[in-house]
């Protein structure tokens, strides 16, 4: 099957780089609406395209004992429960009014949604795609509910095998989804950089040919966004990085997610890799001069008068390039000059003989 088309390009806004970009907010605003609001504002700024929130209640997202798995030793003070019940608060209009300040300032906005309460909130809201968290690669529940809108999916596939991914991309197909985009992730929280498995961007795309391919990311950023910007070179045409306005703030994943800054950097870096990969050819035109002048042509070492018999101490290599290429030696030794050739002059063939 021949690889699908980027539908997400109708939702790009920003022509920097063509990796779709999107800024993930999660619910670092605290359930703040003036909060929510200034993500929109600084990822806009940045030039991400998409900015991505959380919907989910805590009642129907966790059991009230599930341990924290992104505690070092799985056993936090905390339970999930405690924690996403915190981070809960917003309700259908608070959405609505992110989603209308989105629109105002020229940057998709989407949710994941971690329920089927939230898939009706948020297909209200007329959200360009879904995006599903990797948690939830095998909740058909989830999955069949979101089919329903026919909307495109992307589809984080962290923490899975292969034939998950398989049985879920069969089942989104079945469901009538046509527009899918499969993200390759770590669901470790952070990711160190040695286990980030980039080459599994090259795996997927050989798998699911008729997929988009991009990266979620969970590693710690260095200065210049390093692992993000390396899967755009491995072809990752959506990309997904985390996103804050303080990296200091306590709790959540700010530490592993971009500031501003950091976005805007990453944005420039990707589409500095994207130009510097898009060719395929096997010399560009920027090296026709070098190829010209860096190369050897065949050259009198001394004087040659007419009738002379050519033998190698009389032929030097020497550039530039564009008369008889050192590799035709063989081709010249023996023959005959036809015309006096001057010292340090190119050996033609026009001037030989037999």
């Amino acid at each position: 099957m021949e690889a699908q088309t980027n539908f997400l390009t109708p939702f790009k806004k920003n022509k920097t780089c063509n990796a779709f970009i999107i800024a993930e907010a999660g619910v670092h605003h605290g359930c703040d609406i003036a909060s929510g609001k200034q993500l929109i504002d600084a990822a806009a700024a940045a030039g991400a395209d998409a900015i991505k929130f959380q919907t989910y209640k805590a009642e129907t997202l966790v059991t009230r004992w599930a341990p924290q798995y992104w505690e070092s030793d799985g056993q936090g003070a905390e339970t999930q429960f405690d924690c996403f019940s915190k981070r809960d608060k917003f309700d259908f209009a608070d959405y609505a009014t992110l989603a209308a300040h989105a629109r105002q300032r020229g940057v998709q906005f989407c949710s994941t949604p971690f329920d089927l309460q939230a898939v009706h909130w948020l297909n209200d809201l007329d959200i360009p795609f879904w995006k599903v968290a990797s948690g939830d690669i095998d909740n058909y529940i989830l999955l069949a509910e979101i089919a329903k809108t026919r909307k495109p999916v992307l589809l984080s596939t962290g923490a899975s095998y292969f034939h998950e991914v398989e049985a879920s991309v069969a089942f989104l197909r079945a469901q009538g989804v046509q527009d899918l985009a499969l993200l390759h992730c770590n669901l470790a929280y952070p990711t160190p950089d040695s286990e980030a498995n980039l080459s599994r961007i090259t795996a997927l795309q050989a798998r699911f040919p008729e997929t988009l391919i991009g990266y979620s990311d969970h590693t710690i950023p260095d200065h210049g966004v390093t692992i993000p910007v390396a899967a755009a070179v491995l072809g990752a045409q959506v990309i997904e990085k985390h996103f804050t306005l303080d990296r200091t703030l306590p709790e959540d994943d700010h530490y592993h997610a971009v500031d501003p800054d950091l976005l805007a950097d990453m944005i420039q870096q990707i589409a500095q890799v994207e130009k510097a990969t898009r060719l395929a050819v096997e010399l560009t035109a920027s090296e026709l001069p070098a190829r010209q002048n860096a190369r050897r042509s065949l050259v009198a070492a001394r004087t040659l008068e007419r009738g002379t018999v050519l033998t190698p101490d009389m032929i030097i290599p020497k550039r530039p390039g564009g008369g008889i290429s050192p590799a035709s030696l063989p081709a010249v030794l023996g023959r005959t000059v036809g015309k006096t050739i001057q010292a340090d002059t190119q050996i033609l063939l026009s001037s030989l003989e037999n």
